[in-house]
C-alpha cells in the first residue's frame, strides 16, 4: 500500500451547498494509515477569489482557483449547489475534460453532477442527482442515462450521488475501496453514522415527495388514505371510489400525477412502511408482511429485492435499530 498521501480535490462553483462539501470532506479528513494522514484535501474554486461562498453565506478559505492547481489529483470530486448548476466558462470545462484522462475517480454531490455532465465526461454512464433535479438534468443532457432512485452510482471510475448525505455515503465507499472495510466500519462509528448505505438505496421518502406532487389536485388525499389502511385491499376499483371518479378516468389521472402505475405505487408506498418496520426492528417479517398489505413473506421478499436491490433480512441487517426477539424466517 502506497505511503504517499492521496489528493482529494473538491470543485465548487459559487454559491455551493455547505453540507455537500464538509460532509464528506470530514470522511476523508479522519482517515488514517500508520498514525498519519491517509488523504490530502484541496479546495479548488471555478471563480477567482481567496474564499469560496457557500449558499448560507459562509465563506470558506484558503481556496485555490482551479486552473492554478498543477498537482496530481487522486479523486476530483464536483460539489453541488446553485453555482453548479449554472452554465461554466469553457475553461472550467476544458479543464475537467483534461483531468478526467488522470485522476483515478471523478464524482459529483448532489447537483455537481451538472457540472461534469457539461464537460462531456458522464457520456454514457449510468448517472444520478438529487431527485428535485433529475428531470432538469435529464432535460438539459438527453443523452445521459439517469436514475432518479439511487443515492449514489459508480459506473467505472464515475461516482454520481443524489444529495447532501449522500455524499457523505460515496466518501465512506471510496475509503473502503482505498482502505478497507475495517477502516471505514471505525469511522462511521466515530461519526455515529450508519456504515455505509448501499448506493441502491431510495433517495427519498416516495410518501413525502408524492404527497407535495398531488397537493392541490383531485388525487391530494390519496396518500395518507392508502397507508392508513394498507392491510386492505387496494386495487383501482377502490382508489377510484376515494377521488370520487370512474376506474377509467382514475387510472389515466392517477399515472398523469404519479408518473407510474396504481399497482406499482401501492407496492412502493407498501415497501415504505415495510422499511420503516425493519428499520424499529420490533416485528418479524411475517408480521411486517401481513400489517404492511402483503400476502406473504414471499411476496414482501420480491417486493423489496424489485425495488431495493436487496431482501429484508439484509435491509435489517444495515439498517435495523436492534434485532428481534421473535423468530422469523429468513427473507
Amino acid at each position: 500500500m502506497p505511503t504517499r498521501t492521496r489528493v482529494i480535490a473538491f470543485l465548487v462553483a459559487p454559491p455551493f451547498e455547505m453540507l455537500n462539501l464538509t460532509g464528506p470532506m470530514s470522511v476523508f479528513s479522519k482517515a488514517r494509515l500508520d498514525g498519519k494522514e491517509y488523504y490530502t484535501i484541496k479546495l479548488l474554486s471555478t471563480v477567482r477569489s481567496s474564499e469560496a461562498q457557500s449558499t448560507s453565506g459562509f465563506r470558506l478559505s484558503p481556496v485555490t482557483y482551479f486552473a492554478d492547481h498543477s498537482g496530481p489529483i487522486d479523486t476530483l470530486i464536483a460539489v453541488g449547489g446553485e453555482g453548479s448548476m449554472v452554465a461554466p466558462e469553457s475553461e472550467v470545462l476544458l479543464w475537467l475534460r483534461r483531468r478526467f484522462n488522470h485522476v483515478n475517480r471523478i464524482a459529483s454531490v448532489c447537483t455537481g453532477a451538472f457540472l461534469l455532465a457539461e464537460a462531456g465526461v458522464l457520456d454514457g454512464k449510468r448517472v444520478t442527482t438529487h431527485w428535485q433535479h433529475v428531470d432538469e438534468l435529464v432535460a438539459r443532457h438527453k443523452h445521459l442515462r439517469v436514475d432518479r432512485e439511487p443515492i449514489f452510482i459508480r459506473d467505472g471510475k464515475v461516482y454520481t450521488t443524489a444529495g447532501t448525505s449522500a455524499g457523505i455515503d460515496l466518501a465512506l465507499a471510496v475509503l473502503e475501496e482505498d482502505l478497507g472495510h475495517s477502516v471505514a466500519a471505525g469511522i462511521a462509528r466515530e461519526m455515529v453514522l450508519f456504515l455505509r448505505r448501499p448506493g441502491n438505496q431510495a433517495q427519498y421518502s416516495s410518501l413525502l415527495a408524492q404527497q407535495a406532487d398531488v397537493s392541490g389536485t383531485p388525487m391530494r388525499e390519496l396518500p395518507s388514505w392508502v397507508t392508513s389502511r394498507l392491510e386492505k385491499k387496494l386495487d383501482v376499483h377502490e382508489l377510484a371510489k376515494v377521488v370520487a371518479l370512474t376506474p377509467r378516468t382514475f387510472a389515466r389521472q392517477f399515472e398523469h400525477y404519479f408518473r407510474t402505475t396504481p399497482a406499482r405505487w401501492v407496492q412502493s408506498v407498501r415497501v415504505e412502511a415495510a422499511r420503516q418496520h425493519i428499520e424499529a426492528g420490533e416485528l418479524p417479517f411475517k408480521k411486517i408482511a401481513q400489517i404492511t398489505g402483503f400476502r406473504d413473506e414471499q411476496s414482501l421478499r420480491r417486493a423489496f429485492l424489485q425495488q431495493l436491490s436487496l431482501t429484508p433480512k439484509e435491509y435489517r441487517e444495515r439498517f435495523s435499530a436492534s434485532t428481534p426477539s421473535a423468530p422469523s424466517v429468513a427473507v
